[in-house]
């Protein structure tokens, strides 16, 4: 059956918000404002589903995509909308979010900061692989099943399109394949053990081939630069970098703190951190192997407290484990928490538990258009222990 509707906002995740005889429908590839008729798919006792039949009245900032994948690949959800658009709707859904469920102040939330590029930032992608082993590489579709297949994408770097349409080399039982650019333009595949090097700004990183890093370089940089500022700001004699990665963070914005901790337990990681540490002859840098779940609050228990300790998180997509957010909550010797997240829900999750302590409270928020033309938002929240609570 056909209904009409107007949809009244974006939301997180990217579909759009109406209503049908009072029901909440949901629905992809709308705009706010639009005037659209949609086919239900899903009928459920709280809200609707529904797959977009026809526009009726399009928004004034609906662009054509420059993409003739958007139809049915997963990867893009606003290539439908004018940047200056997907960035409005963005902060509105951080703004809504923090403010609803954390009670924060509209002043503590600062803008969007925009992406120098919309397209060709990635520098980094991961390749499926059809099981029949028939049709070429590509991404999963809105179906979150099947694979399309793709001859470019034009979210990747202009250097990684070799890739598409390449013959790919993966090891026996694997469906996918990973590919991180190094600063000289080479593409690195994750099938090898390899390290190579990354560039922000005048900074050069080693990074592995097996480990993460992120895949927007010029925001990555204006993270760092930001992280700088606010770490500079009460000057810590001690610098928590947890989920450290390869140390991106820990060494290049904690880089007057007298000493500086890293917890990392990724093995490549671990290997690409120790070399950025050696290459800087940083005796003040310590590397903690393992699980921050478990290694964080043994080490901080036996170590940690000092008269100026700062906390930087910058987690997995999944978040923090509630024990750790639970030990953060309750402990004493932590002056600033800083979280960054590629994930507004599991990041509200993770905020609600730091701050059911009444220890700390969010001094100011910052998010970053990481992932331009995606339903992801990379959100900085910066906490300070409260006021009367300083050690």
């Amino acid at each position: 059956m056909i209904h009409s509707l107007i949809i009244e906002k974006v939301v997180f995740g990217g579909e759009g918000l109406g209503f049908i005889a009072g029901k909440a429908c949901f629905v992809p590839d709308v705009l706010p404002g639009e005037k659209v008729e949609v086919e239900v798919g899903q009928d459920k006792k709280n809200f609707l589903r529904a797959r977009l039949v026809r526009i009726l009245e399009p928004s004034p900032h609906r662009v054509k995509p420059a993409c003739f994948y958007t139809a049915h690949c997963g990867g893009c959800q606003y290539q439908h909308v004018s940047y200056k658009e997907e960035l409005r709707i963005k902060e509105n859904q951080v703004r809504e979010a923090l403010i609803k469920e954390l009670e924060l102040s509209d002043g503590s939330i600062g803008s969007i900061v925009p992406s120098d590029n919309q397209i060709r930032y990635r520098s980094s992608l991961t390749l499926h692989i059809p099981s029949s082993k028939k049709g070429g590489a590509g991404f999963i579709g809105k179906d979150n099943k099947s694979i399309i297949p793709v001859t470019d994408c034009l979210l990747a770097d202009e250097k990684m399109r070799p890739l598409f349409g390449a013959k790919l080399r993966l090891r026996g039982g694997e469906d996918r394949i990973s590919y991180k650019l190094s600063d000289t333009g080479e593409c690195i595949s994750d099938q090898e053990e390899r390290f190579f090097r990354i560039r922000l700004g005048e900074e050069s990183l080693v990074a592995s081939s097996k480990g993460f890093i992120q895949n927007n370089l010029s925001i990555t940089e204006k993270i760092v630069t930001h992280l700088k500022s606010w770490v500079e700001e009460s000057l810590p004699d001690t610098f928590f970098d947890l989920y450290a990665g390869i140390g991106t963070f820990g060494l290049l914005a904690a880089i007057n703190a007298p000493k500086v901790i890293c917890f990392e337990e990724n093995p490549h990681a671990l290997a690409a951190l120790a070399m950025n540490r050696e290459e800087r002859e940083a005796a003040r840098i310590e590397i903690i192997k393992g699980r921050v779940e478990r290694t964080f609050p043994e080490y901080f228990s036996a170590h940690g407290k000092g008269k100026n300790v700062t906390v930087w998180m910058d987690p997995p997509r999944q978040g923090i484990e509630k024990r750790v957010c639970e030990f953060l909550s309750r402990q004493e010797g932590i002056n600033r928490i800083g979280y960054l997240s590629c994930d507004l829900a599991t990041l509200v999750r993770d905020l609600k538990i730091i701050l059911s302590g009444g220890r700390y409270t969010i001094e100011k928020v910052q998010h970053y258009d990481m992932f331009p033309r995606t339903k992801h938002v990379e959100v900085a929240v910066f906490m300070r222990i409260c006021d009367g609570k300083r050690i």
